[in-house]
């Protein structure tokens, strides 16, 4: 009797023998059936993988991934690890020469790749400055999800631009126009207008002093029976890229300048600028609206592209687009006829092509 109990206790725990971890690298077929044994018996089981996007049976996605199968009733499972050891490439890296002041997305005509289909971010090292002559080494460096990065270096040669001699610096209206970085600060301020470009690797999120200055404007909007709330805040380069071209095909291009910036002249790329509550011109005629119109600047915020001033600013009527300047928006308020960053500053907003 005792040897018999013994037997069946071994045969419940009875487990198949297989290969519990696949490692695979990018663009390798992944398995859809798994061998084990049991019972000294060689069999075959379909493996069902979880969460796992495959082009044409084979696996562009590094990470790690769970796949399941069954025998007897009972689930096993086989762990999945993709690799990726191959860098990326960047492709189109030359010098590049321009004049003092003169706009330019140095990532305009790179183009990167990889072995996976995972994102790839591209970031530009070093400093430079568009109006200062000279020569600027700088580094492209290209990284993948699994780490691999690829780097390539240029120069950028900023030539001396005689006819603007003596007054490259300054506005019309006498304020220090300054680029660190490649963003343009004006009187200290930081600008993004369609004469005005940010770099397309800049990309800072919504800034705190917005953030801290929104919520004492929100809260004195609440005591006042009003409520407010960001509808987009923040965009990236790429965001703002993928919006716009979707306007033109829909819109023209012609059109589409007339509500929509050009990556990397939009607002919400600098972290200072929010929507709030509705994208319809009525909004101007709320409550809401027109509580933001008299309120706004109270909290360091401006109407940034108000009635009537589309020809300065080079935008339509925006009643919900507000724009952080601090201590300045006072002035700006106007008792309230808005006067614009492009007036104050003495500024275009214009694109150059």
């Amino acid at each position: 009797m005792i040897v018999g109990m013994i037997w069946i206790v071994n045969e419940k725990t009875k487990e198949p023998t297989y290969q519990k971890e696949i490692k695979l690298t990018i663009g390798e077929k992944v398995p859809t059936n798994i061998t084990y044994q049991l019972d000294q018996k060689t069999n075959t089981q379909t493996l069902k993988w979880e969460k796992l996007e495959l082009e044409k049976e084979k696996i562009y996605h590094a990470g790690t991934y769970q796949g399941i199968f069954k025998v007897n009733k009972k689930t096993y499972k086989v762990k999945l690890i993709v690799i990726d050891n191959i860098e990326p490439t960047i492709e189109n890296v030359k010098n590049i020469e321009i004049y003092e002041n003169e706009e330019i997305d140095l990532l305009k005509e790179i183009k990167v790749t990889d072995n996976s289909h995972d994102k790839i971010t591209i970031e530009i090292k070093g400093e430079y400055d568009v109006h200062k002559a000279g020569k600027y080494t700088l580094t492209y460096e290209a990284k993948d999800k699994s780490g691999n990065k690829k780097t390539e270096s240029f120069n950028l040669i900023v030539k001396e631009n005689s006819k603007n001699q003596g007054n490259q610096n300054k506005t019309s209206k006498g304020y220090s126009i300054e680029v660190k970085n490649g963003i343009y600060y004006i009187g200290n301020i930081l600008i993004a207008n369609k004469t005005y470009t940010l770099p397309s690797n800049y990309a800072p999120g919504l800034l705190p002093e917005l953030t801290t200055a929104f919520e004492q404007l929100k809260q004195k909007a609440a005591e006042d029976g009003i409520e407010l709330k960001i509808i987009s805040g923040f965009r990236s380069y790429s965001t703002q890229n993928r919006l716009y071209n979707n306007y033109v095909a829909r819109d023209g291009k012609k059109e589409a300048d007339t509500y929509s910036a050009r990556p990397g002249h939009s607002e919400h790329q600098t972290g200072l600028a929010i929507d709030v509550n509705s994208l319809l011109f009525s909004f101007g005629e709320t409550k809401e609206g027109k509580w933001l119109q008299n309120n706004a600047y109270k909290y360091g915020f401006i109407i940034r592209y108000p009635k009537g001033k589309e020809n300065i600013t080079g935008y339509q009527y925006e009643p919900w687009h507000l724009r952080y300047v601090g201590d300045l928006a006072p002035q700006l308020y106007n008792g309230g006829n808005w006067i614009t960053l492009e007036e104050y500053l003495g500024i275009t907003s214009e694109y150059s092509n």
